[in-house]
Parts: structure tokens; sequence; C-alpha cells
């Protein structure tokens, strides 16, 4: 299997040994966006205590280790822009929207998110789970 991590699932990689393990074996896509993700989350305290930046920094690197990176280019961008209504988007639901097309062009099986409604809700045919152990 192909998975896509969003920034959420690679957060529960950090915390949980289980899915950690998961994302060495099984590697995956994500973008780089869900690496300034990840350093966001890390950095500013949601999760209870803050890391500071050059830790952060560590974390992501080794998260990105495993992964493999696909980008969206201008033109891929901007057509998901176009068809950002046909699929229900609007505001931040943008950058799901980007997630799930991203996926969608590395072939990834499934995308591993712990936000399964953010995603539900794009109307879009992609596998939505959370990360597997």
């Amino acid at each position: 299997m192909n998975p896509y991590w969003d920034s959420s699932a690679l957060i529960e990689a950090i915390q949980n040994l289980g899915v950690r393990r998961a994302l060495r074996r099984d590697g995956g896509f994500t973008r780089p966006h869900t690496f300034t993700e990840v350093f966001s989350t890390l950095t500013g305290g949601r999760l209870g205590f803050r890391c500071a930046a050059n830790e952060a920094s560590k974390i992501t690197g080794e998260l990105a280790s495993d992964l493999k990176v696909v980008e969206l280019d201008r033109d891929e961008t901007l057509a998901a822009l176009a068809a950002a209504q046909k699929h229900g988007v609007r505001g931040r639901q943008i950058h799901d929207f980007l997630h799930a097309i991203a996926a969608r062009k590395a072939g990834a099986g499934v995308l591993y998110t712990l936000n399964l409604s953010d995603f539900q809700s794009l109307r879009l045919a992609i596998n939505i789970e959370p990360p597997r152990c």
C-alpha cells in the first residue's frame, strides 16, 4: 500500500510508536506543506507542550526520511482551485483538498489523517482512514 500522510497522521506517528513503525515500514507520500504543518504544531503548543525550533526541525526531518514528496505544480493547483466549488470546498478546507489531490496524483491507496470528517466532506473518491499500526 502507498499511503499518503497528512500532518495529523504524522503527529500521531510522533506520539504512537506503533504508527511510527508503520511509517518506517510502509513509507508513503506527503506534500512539502505537511512538514511546515508538523513544525508549526510541534512549536506552537497545541499538543500541550512546545518543542524548540531546532528539535521540531530534527523530528520533522526524521519523519520526512520515510516519505516521498509529491507536489502540485502551478497548473494542477489552479485546476484544483477551479474545481473547489464542485467539491464543496470553502475557506481553509482548500488545504485538505490539496492534500487529497496530491494523494491521488501520487497514486496513494489511502490518505491517513486523524481529521476524517475534514476530508470526507470534500466529495472525492479516495479512501480516508486513521493511520494503522
